[in-house]
């Protein structure tokens, strides 16, 4: 198993809140993510100031009901990203102090667990969220639903299902093999640290 390079990683965990802390790498340029979770469920990230890492300040792989509230994010590369067919997520009264190199939020990525016919990134609702300069946000959709948006500043840019699902097919193909692309991937074993 590969080293974790994430700052701080959860894995199948319930019920994990995080909350008031300012949580920055020392060293942003060894890290790739800040805060990664992996297959969990009712995750609370509330009061936080998160600083990016090479990657993202926030990302989430699979599992359900992920809450980020009165949170200031930093990114470099990109703010949020939710990915891997996740089933309800809530982002509220949070602000971009910078803006992500990449974009500032990307939803229903590619992850090494898609398989044809998986369900999307859903369920999905978006408040106050907003960069302090004011400029508008990008969120990019690719294997997921629209989330209802309110209040927020944000450009919704969709990734057209010609684009992203001939290379998730492909990347299915070139990592498990043709005959397991419609296959759920076990949830095998995910690196944590604390």
């Amino acid at each position: 198993m590969s080293a974790d390079k994430n700052l701080e990683s959860h894995a199948g965990e319930d019920g994990t809140i995080i909350s008031n802390r300012t949580i920055a790498p020392e060293d942003w340029t060894q890290i790739s993510d800040v805060l990664k979770f992996s297959n969990c469920n009712n995750i609370v990230v509330d009061g936080c100031t998160i600083e990016g890492g090479k990657e993202d300040c926030i990302d989430a792989v699979r599992g359900s009901n992920y809450t980020f509230n009165n949170t200031l994010l930093s990114p470099r590369k990109n703010g949020i990203t939710l990915k891997g067919s996740i089933d309800g997520y809530s982002i509220n009264e949070v602000s971009y102090v910078s803006h992500g190199s990449d974009c500032d939020m990307e939803f229903g990525q590619y992850d090494n667990y898609w398989y044809i016919g998986r369900k999307p990134t859903r369920n999905g609702r978006i408040s106050h969220v907003k960069s302090v300069s004011g400029k508008q946000l990008i969120l990019k959709l690719w294997d997921a639903e629209v989330p209802v948006i309110t209040d927020s500043n944000i450009k919704v840019v969709k990734i057209p299902k010609i684009v992203w699902w001939p290379y998730f097919v492909f990347r299915a193909i070139q990592t498990r093999g043709i005959k397991n692309i419609f296959k759920p991937v076990e949830a095998g074993s995910f690196i944590k640290t604390k």
